[in-house]
């Protein structure tokens, strides 16, 4: 019952998103509202797992990582290549977004459940839930941009992020996989397909 109530929310809320970028006049009303979207739809799935112990400390570890990852490329430009972040993502600390951290955790949990439910070996679940994760970072890049999430040098995307990207998510899976295991997970899958389709369809349209 729990997770088909996380589910149904989830719909709900990329549903109602969705259809208000696609109404011009929404657009401004809507973006600012992102990080409030992600941070509801990773305790949505943080719920799914019933904030088991392995979970949670994968969730804390991944932030952690995946922030001071964010802080190097944005500080330094040695990881991801050169860019900086908008207003649209929420309160800031040193130029990284705090939700970003949070992003990485939920994309870790939700990609590593989704290879765990077609995969048994642990290294194998790694490789493809790093390469689910780069692969979405690929959809989401230039409506990103358009949205105003970040921006890049020149506005060219290059191909040393996708790199960086995989090599950060393999880190990223490692914990995930050492810690809870990365157990297939239903509102994982729901929230993957989700985030896909907000992307492709803001893409197109």
């Amino acid at each position: 019952m729990r997770e088909r109530t996380g589910i149904f929310l989830l719909l709900i809320l990329y549903g109602v998103g969705i259809v208000s970028l696609m109404v011009n006049d929404l657009r401004n009303v809507v973006l600012p509202l992102s990080p409030y979207t992600l941070l509801l739809s990773f305790l949505i799935l943080m719920n799914s797992y019933r904030w088991k112990s392995p979970v949670v400390w994968v969730a804390i570890l991944v932030f952690l990582l995946g922030f001071t990852a964010e802080w190097v490329g944005v500080q330094k430009g040695w990881l991801f290549g050169v860019y900086h972040y908008g207003s649209n993502l929420g309160p800031k600390l040193a130029g990284v977004p705090l939700i970003i951290g949070i992003n990485w955790a939920m994309l870790t949990l939700a990609t590593g459940a989704a290879a765990a439910s077609m995969l048994k070996n642990r290294w194998a679940i790694v490789v493809v839930a790093s390469l689910l994760m780069t692969g979405l970072d690929y959809v989401m890049e230039p409506v990103a941009v358009e949205n105003g999430y970040w921006y890049w040098k020149d506005g060219k995307i290059p191909l040393y992020n996708y790199v960086c990207w995989f090599l950060v998510a393999l880190l990223a899976q490692g914990i995930n996989v050492g810690i809870s295991k990365a157990k297939p997970n239903n509102t994982s899958w729901t929230l993957l397909l989700l985030l896909v389709l907000f992307f492709v369809i803001q893409f197109f349209f």
